[in-house]
């Protein structure tokens, strides 16, 4: 990857390189609800996770697809057979790292007390078998209560899990340390970002989905602002730490239009060359749809 001139980091998304496209016409990758989607490539596979969809077996959560070329999908596994015991639904927006010869994916559910929670299982394979290792954060035990959104990070030596924040108001992004063995919390709740655009303020005024990677010196987030339904957008912010402070850009760099609806719950990968990505999903019909775009990062 070409890394990044120290005092400057540009971030567009390049929509010709849209997976499928038929006359000009922006088309997803995979014509299915898949809403929250996030990618990995294993020995020259690419393999996508996204949150719960109506179309999986009863019971299955979180849907895995498999791809060779990243224009061609098709249904691999679920991460699981049956819904983790300690939740009651909201199974929302899983994402994976590999560390070693393991695959860690942090997802988040809904707690029998209503609160959204942060979780965490295993595998030795990306299609799994994944073992739940259940919760591992659903509040800092003072301001902020219910996390969604969990996005992993491995850098310089140290793991960190960007997430949102529910309440008092779903108006945020945090990250928390993780420990060495990546199952359990390091240190407190950091605060990065809040609704400060007026495009985030549109609709639902939040901003979610947070995606963190390292380029150059810097370090680049993803992350999604609006309302989900449909006027949703996603923007960036760069930051010299993952601790922060994450300085925003002025303007989205995906926004409702005429081709996309409700862009947005997107993340970063790499491809078999090393070349950045952007997994996100847009509104088709009655569903959010797959959309890999490459991302083009001066």
């Amino acid at each position: 990857m070409k890394p990044a001139a120290a005092h400057s980091v540009a971030v567009t998304p390049d929509v010709r390189s849209v997976a499928m496209t038929a006359a000009g016409a922006v088309r997803p990758a995979f014509d299915r609800d898949f809403p929250d989607p996030a990618v990995i490539a294993v020995a020259g596979r690419y393999y996508a996770f996204s949150t719960h969809t109506a179309w999986e077996r009863p019971g299955h959560v979180f849907p895995i697809l498999v791809s060779s070329d990243l224009a061609h999908w098709s249904y691999a596994a679920d991460v699981f057979s049956a819904p983790p015991t300690w939740g009651r639904g909201d199974w929302w927006a899983p994402a994976v790292v590999a560390v070693g010869r393991h695959y860690f994916l942090y997802y988040s559910g809904r707690a029998p007390s209503g609160m959204h929670c942060l979780a965490v299982a295993t595998a030795a394979a990306p299609t799994g078998p994944y073992t739940d290792h259940g919760p591992i954060a659903c509040h800092d035990g003072a301001s902020a209560t219910g996390y969604i959104d969990a996005s992993p990070l491995v850098a310089a030596g140290k793991a960190y899990l960007y997430f949102s924040v529910d309440g008092p108001d779903h108006h945020s992004i945090s990250v928390l340390p993780l420990s060495a063995d990546m199952l359990h919390l390091a240190g407190a709740r950091v605060e990065l970002i809040g609704v400060t655009k007026s495009w985030e303020k549109i609709g639902d005024a939040t901003v979610e989905g947070p995606s963190v990677f390292a380029w150059g010196s810097r370090y680049v987030m993803l992350y999604s602002g609006g309302s989900w339904r449909g006027r949703y957008g996603m923007g960036f912010a760069l930051a010299s730490s993952p601790l922060g402070p994450f300085v925003k850009s002025d303007r989205p760099l995906l926004w409702s239009d005429g081709a996309l609806s409700g862009p947005g719950g997107g993340s970063f990968f790499v491809d078999t060359t090393g070349t950045p990505w952007l997994a996100y999903h847009a509104w088709v019909g009655g569903g959010r749809e797959l959309y890999v775009n490459r991302l083009s990062i001066s």
